[in-house]
């Protein structure tokens, strides 16, 4: 087999790596690779399935969850052409919203945009559209065509090329994945059952003859989990009776019955939430569900969300049964102070989403710096003898330092104002002990401002905030980028938790505040009790991983390459457990302090 490494000499595990991958290929395995930011994973994989994808007449389809992501292996594909002179075609995909060139398109509603834009097309509204397929453009558009087709572009290029010559974006890059061997996409496009079988028609391509790489699998869990999660509010059932009133006000009666009901049940318990048993929810007829899904499609008419068609969702999917989901009832306040009940019925097991799509595809390869311990994430996908492989930091060890400084916690019965005061005078040193910028990372934007007068309200301290905005998010990392000396408070599982770049020395130190735990709410109960019942580890698999997933993103926000040098500190008692220390992969050195002597050593 070829190999179409783009680069002139491995990195360390790169080889080994790629060895793994073609043993998968050829055997039609699954692979579950833990490997560290700078081993250079992607150039790894791409060069591996590029290769066997051209001599097999398979297709690539690497998968990630966020849209920078995208970038490295477009980037990576550029070079593998560029070097061995390959006419080698890959396209990028991202949400259908976000490629539209519609103006009136809201992309903060993305719910309803494909009912949406299906209208669009079949009622011959959509003019980009239309132009991509109207015979009278043919020769506009092969020219545009063979432009796209002579390049490997990222998704921004390819929408702004495509909107320039007024087609549609999704359209041509459909056309040219039919030819491509690399297909770029988000985790949604495989993962939802419904979306996958259109994608995969749209790209002339079937599951069996894919090779499916998930980049960043550490967040694969939560986002199976989330696509067969659904819920109602008595909000939510007000907007759709606002609907039904413009187009059918006879169908008003039975949604009222059903808010009536939620509130029915929300007096039944003392509780602010509860689990209930889904007979207590009354049955609805398959012929009314039909007529609000006929109203939802005449509320996509106009706009591009429909309360209603969640409702449709939310009753078809109520009744299947399985001990893999919970059903809970919530007692809860908006923001604005108004009562709400929510009805929630959530997926505990992303092995249900993943079952089909592993049985069926040809190998898929699941990778991350945060993969780990690796024996978990093969349950929880459903994997059945994947070759797994774990590789060390490559970077050199003396210039990260991993500290765990046990005399504070944010244990719940621990926190107290004498507490606070005590981590703040902890967070003071080691701000003044730390050359650069640092960031500190707290469990929740209510801890930061519990700490945050401890620490001297009027110190000039970048502040993550609930619902920041992007351009609030890029000021910050400008600031970080151009100055020295900065200190941003941030939220472990926020927005600078993970996917941030910051190289050289624009980042000295991460301060991981506690252990950044969610709520012990009723859903994380039921995490536990279900993966005690079907690994008996319930309490690892549904409480403290999740939590380590964030503490091992937020520590890799600091090395990000072999020029860096930066500490990464544990603040919390809780860190010199063996229980928690087994949820740190093995390359990682923690060395307990009780002072930080060991800290200004470093930097000096």
């Amino acid at each position: 087999m070829k190999n179409l490494f783009p680069f002139d000499s491995y990195r360390k595990g790169q080889e080994s790596f790629i060895k793994v991958v073609n043993t998968a290929l050829e055997n039609k395995k699954d692979v579950l690779a833990q490997i560290p930011t700078g081993v250079g994973k992607t150039a790894a994989v791409l060069s591996a399935t590029l290769s066997y994808a051209i001599e097999h007449n398979k297709k690539v389809i690497f998968l990630t969850s966020k849209h920078t992501h995208h970038k490295i292996a477009i980037d990576t594909l550029r070079k593998i052409k560029e070097k061995y002179e390959l006419d080698i075609k890959a396209i990028d995909f991202i949400g259908k919203i976000w490629m539209c060139s519609r103006q009136e398109v809201d992309t903060n509603h993305s719910g309803g945009f494909n009912e949406y834009c299906k209208h669009l097309i079949d009622n011959d509204e959509c003019e980009f559209y239309r132009n991509f397929h109207n015979k009278a453009r043919f020769f506009s558009n092969k020219i545009l065509l063979s432009d796209l087709k002579s390049k490997i572009l990222h998704i921004e290029e390819l929408v702004e090329k495509c909107r320039n010559a007024n087609v549609c974006p999704y359209e041509a890059a459909s056309h040219l994945a039919k030819k491509s061997k690399v297909i770029i996409a988000d985790y949604f496009h495989i993962l939802d059952p419904r979306i996958r079988k259109t994608f995969l028609k749209k790209i002339d391509n079937e599951i069996e003859d894919s090779i499916i790489i998930w980049d960043e699998a550490h967040n694969l869990p939560n986002r199976a989990r989330d696509l067969l999660s659904i819920n109602i509010s008595t909000i939510s059932l007000d907007n759709c009776i606002s609907e039904v009133q413009k187009y059918n006000a006879e169908l008003e009666g039975k949604i009222l019955e059903i808010k009536n009901k939620l509130k029915d049940l929300a007096d039944k318990y003392v509780e602010k939430e509860i689990l209930i048993d889904r007979e207590e929810f009354i049955s609805i007829e398959e012929s009314f569900i039909e007529s609000l899904e006929e109203v939802a499609e005449q509320v996509l008419e106009e706009k591009q969300y429909s309360y209603l068609k969640n409702l449709v969702k939310f009753l078809r999917n109520w009744d299947p049964d399985g001990k893999e989901f919970s059903r809970i009832l919530k007692k809860t306040m908006t923001r604005k102070g108004k009562p709400m009940i929510t009805l929630e019925k959530n997926c505990l097991d992303p092995a249900v989403v993943m079952k089909d799509i592993i049985n069926e595809a040809h190998s898929n390869i699941f990778m991350s710096g945060t993969l780990f311990p690796l024996d978990n994430y093969k349950d929880l996908f459903g994997l059945n003898l994947p070759l797994e492989v774990d590789y060390p930091n490559p970077f050199p060890k003396e210039n990260r330092l991993d500290l765990v400084v046990p005399v504070v916690s944010t244990k719940y019965n621990l926190r107290n104002d004498a507490m606070y005061d005590k981590i703040a005078k902890h967070c003071s040193k080691i701000i003044e002990v730390v050359p650069g910028n640092k960031i500190f990372f707290f469990p929740s934007y209510d801890l930061i401002n519990k700490i945050l007068p401890f620490l001297g309200e009027e110190k000039d301290f970048l502040i993550e905030e609930s619902g920041m905005n992007k351009a609030s998010r890029e000021a910050i990392l400008n600031r970080f980028r151009i100055s020295k000396g900065n200190t941003l408070l941030a939220v472990s599982a926020g927005s600078f938790g993970e996917g941030i770049d910051l190289k050289g020395d624009t980042l000295s130190a991460v301060i991981i505040i506690g252990v950044p735990f969610g709520r012990f709410d009723l859903m994380s109960k039921e995490m536990i009790r279900y993966f005690e019942e079907k690994f008996e580890n319930g309490h690892s698999y549904g409480y403290i991983m999740p939590a380590f997933v964030k503490v091992l993103q937020n520590a890799g926000r600091c090395i990000r390459s072999e020029n860096d040098k930066g500490a990464i500190i544990y603040l919390d008692s809780r860190y010199v457990l063996r229980n928690y220390q087994k949820y740190f992969p093995e390359s990682i050195d923690l060395n307990v302090i009780q002072n930080y002597d060991e800290l200004e050593e470093f930097f000096k």
